[in-house]
């Protein structure tokens, strides 16, 4: 009996022991690694996210709402503009014994009327002539007419002859048979007129007279012919008359030369 207790109670110390050695063991287990894992929480640093790079986003300026006015210089400057002078017209009458007509036979007359055609000897020409010393030489010629007024026909002159063309020459003071056929400055540079009709026939001339003036002529002269110039057909021919400067055929329709100027 004494020895089983014994026994026993020497299990139970045993078993005591035992236990307790085993939490103590475990209890130091226990706060062993929890220091380690608070070690290991310390020293081991939490990663942090960054960006490898800043992105700046620049707000474009917001538009203004007021308009600052220009600001106005102190004095404004003087603009001195030149008006443009007014021009002028002078009405030019023909020079009478200077117009008429030369024929290719040696004849004609300056008394007469300016005439150009054919019959069956002879050809026509019509001369006229304008005095212009009264323009000024310095002039600006805007325009320069020539108007003829053609009162009569006699045959078919437009039909054989075509159309009357303007020369431009200088016969001086007389007309001459030699200005029947004397050298143009310009020959057939315009048409005056393709038909038969009775009326004013009008022609620009402006180049002609600014030539004159260019080169200090104090008269400004023409010659018409016909386009197509031979004789032929009968006695009293194929011929148009315009009225001269002495206005033999009464029309009151003198020879013009209207001039236009600055």
């Amino acid at each position: 009996m004494n020895n089983w207790w014994i026994n026993g109670k020497k299990i139970t110390l045993f078993v005591g022991g035992t236990i307790l050695i085993l939490i103590i063991a475990g209890g130091s287990y226990f706060l062993g690694t929890r220091s380690r894992t608070s070690q290991e929480s310390e020293s081991t640093p939490t990663p942090s996210l960054e960006t490898n790079s800043t992105i700046t986003i620049t707000q474009p300026p917001s538009p203004s709402s007021k308009i600052s006015p220009t600001k106005k210089p102190a004095s404004s400057p003087t603009i001195n503009l030149t008006p443009t002078p007014a021009s002028k017209t002078k009405i030019i009458s023909g020079t009478a014994s200077l117009d008429g007509f030369r024929s290719s036979n040696g004849g004609g007359n300056q008394g007469l009327e300016i005439r150009a055609g054919r019959n069956i000897n002879l050809v026509s020409r019509g001369f006229v002539s304008f005095d212009i010393s009264d323009v000024p030489s310095n002039a600006d010629i805007k325009e320069a007419t020539l108007r003829l007024y053609q009162a009569k026909i006699i045959g078919n002159p437009y039909g054989v002859g075509g159309s009357i063309k303007i020369d431009h020459l200088t016969y001086g003071d007389t007309l001459d048979n030699a200005d029947y056929g004397a050298a143009a400055l310009s020959s057939s540079f315009i048409t005056l007129t393709n038909n038969a009709v009775v009326e004013w026939k009008d022609a620009n001339v402006t180049d002609a007279v600014r030539d004159d003036l260019t080169n200090a002529r104090s008269r400004s002269q023409f010659r018409i012919h016909f386009q197509i110039e031979n004789t032929g057909g009968n006695v009293n021919g194929d011929f148009a008359y315009f009225e001269a400067s002495e206005n033999i055929m009464s029309t009151g329709n003198t020879p013009q030369l209207v001039v236009k100027y600055y």
